[in-house]
């Protein structure tokens, strides 16, 4: 978050207007709207801020505000008087977060590796002893939630028929992953239901906190990998007193339990199997998704349609954009490369060729109006001699694909040629190699394409206002643009020109 979005935050959770803020600091509401909004950056006078903060602090009264102010500036929980929160307020604001961006970086570090990990596996199923038949069953304290959780899976994995779960809890949720064994038990368990045609929806925990945000994407990945789970979040702060979890599913049982802050040792946790209960909590579940929004779309290999018609959706607003992929972006490939790639693939893509020709477009009539900037790392010569440089997201839309020499050599002059022709069109050379197997698509405050390009591919199309903004401003990190001018365009067609005589060689 930058000063604006941290200034408006604050007024918003403590209800407090432009004109009241800007009486207890001697400024013009006109001036305090403008700061909201970030067009007008923070004030230079340190006094400024510090009576923001003294102000805001005084009017943060209610439960539910020191909870979210709290949670925002991440302090211990406890009772904290004003001063000393107006204290922690100004630290907070002066300080630009950078941290969106480490945070981002280490979720695409574990994205990319995810492949290298072991994915769940399905051990021998065994035996089931007959379900119990109770129309309600009681759990109690942590120990009873694994048991009532474990059995709800059982019985729904059980099924022949597949159903959609609706999965939901704000409870505390270590007791998932703190025994390692049961933490296997629950996956297995999962990836079976998954792979019987099961569907899921669940609403994820996160308020609007980032780190939570890609927190719970990144424990979910394994799981996202094996298709038909559709994650939702509800947008607005809670107090996170009254806590509460929904396990459903709506034609076997539910699981139910509510706690007060952190005590669940004592909760007791009911399973459900009668049809009219189950049937009420479902209803339930559902209108509190009509409150929620999707977190993110994702798309595996067998979802390359439905990937197609979200990039294009995608692609079709006009917005400036930023890329860093794993090689060159496609989008700057020309259409009779493409061809002969998937030729040479053997790869039957005579509709791929078609999008692909349909995205140019698209990408090339933006360049009058909109800025594009690519991150390139030129790739190490050998590798490319070695035909060892894959093609971008070539997994999910040609089914993998890796260039010959010539044809990364006839790409990248296409870039060069595209530098040299379009002014909205701008390269960054990245001095040294970036780890990881990913494709960030950043379009400003329109949406984020997020790509894990290495076996299996999954891609994450995200919409989430501040997930986008954290990976629009990773990507201007790592071209450098907070603290310095774009490269000079002549200089960068220079370097790929003397990288293109090298690969001749």
């Amino acid at each position: 978050m930058n000063f604006a979005d941290k200034l408006n935050f604050l007024m918003t959770i403590t209800k407090t207007s432009n004109s009241a803020l800007a009486g207890r600091v001697s400024l013009d509401a006109s001036y305090i709207s403008r700061l909201r909004s970030g067009k007008r950056l923070m004030p230079k006078d340190l006094g400024v801020v510090q009576g923001m903060a003294s102000s805001l602090a005084r009017r943060c009264l209610e439960d539910y505000q020191k909870k979210a102010v709290s949670d925002a500036l991440r302090l211990a929980p406890g009772t904290i008087d004003s001063a000393a929160l107006a204290g922690e307020i100004t630290q907070w604001l002066i300080h630009d977060s950078a941290g969106g961006s480490e945070q981002v970086g280490r979720f695409l570090s574990g994205l990319s590796d995810l492949g290298s990990r072991p994915a769940p596996r399905l051990s021998p199923e065994n035996r089931q002893p007959p379900f119990p038949l109770d129309a309600v069953s009681i759990y109690f304290g942590v120990t009873g939630k694994r048991q009532a959780a474990e059995q709800f899976l059982s019985e729904v994995a059980a099924r022949e028929k597949p159903q959609t779960l609706l999965l939901f809890s704000d409870e505390e949720t270590s007791w998932m992953t703190a025994e390692p064994e049961y933490a296997r038990k629950w996956a297995e368990l999962m990836v079976r239901i998954l792979t019987r045609g099961n569907k899921i929806k669940i609403i994820h925990t996160i308020s609007r906190d980032l780190d939570e945000m890609l927190n719970a994407i990144s424990q979910w990945m394994p799981l996202y990998l094996c298709g038909n789970i559709e994650p939702y979040f509800y947008p607005k702060k809670r107090d996170g007193l009254f806590k509460r979890t929904l396990f459903i599913a709506p034609e076997t049982a539910a699981v139910v339990s509510n706690s007060i802050g952190a005590q669940v040792s004592l909760a007791a946790n009911v399973l459900y199997r009668d049809h009219t209960a189950v049937a009420s909590f479902a209803e339930e579940f559902l209108q509190y998704l009509r409150l929620c929004r999707p977190l993110m779309r994702i798309f595996t290999a067998r979802d390359r349609r439905a990937c197609y018609d979200t990039l294009a959706e995608f692609e079709r607003e006009q917005a400036d954009t930023l890329i860093k992929t794993e090689s060159l972006s496609m989008l700057t490939m020309p259409e009779s490369l493409l061809a002969a790639i998937t030729r040479r693939s053997h790869a039957d893509a005579s509709s791929d060729l078609s999008v692909h020709e349909a995205r140019r477009k698209r990408f090339l009539n933006g360049l009058r109006s909109n800025q594009f900037r690519e991150i390139i790392c030129l790739p190490d010569i050998g590798a490319v001699k070695n035909g060892a440089v894959k093609v971008s997201m070539s997994e999910m839309l040609v089914g993998g694909a890796y260039y010959t020499p010539e044809e990364f050599s006839a790409h990248l002059e296409y870039v060069a040629a595209l530098l040299a022709s379009q002014p909205n069109y701008h390269v960054h050379l990245l001095g040294k190699p970036t780890e990881g197997s990913y494709t960030v698509y950043a379009r400003e405050e329109l949406g984020v394409i997020v790509a894990k390009t290495s076996t299996p591919p999954v891609v994450l199309a995200m919409s989430e206002g501040n997930m986008i903004a954290a990976f629009w401003d990773y990507l201007k990190d790592m071209a450098g643009e907070k603290s310095a001018s774009l490269q000079d365009r002549a200089e960068v067609i220079a370097r790929l020109r003397e990288y293109l005589a090298m690969l001749r060689e």
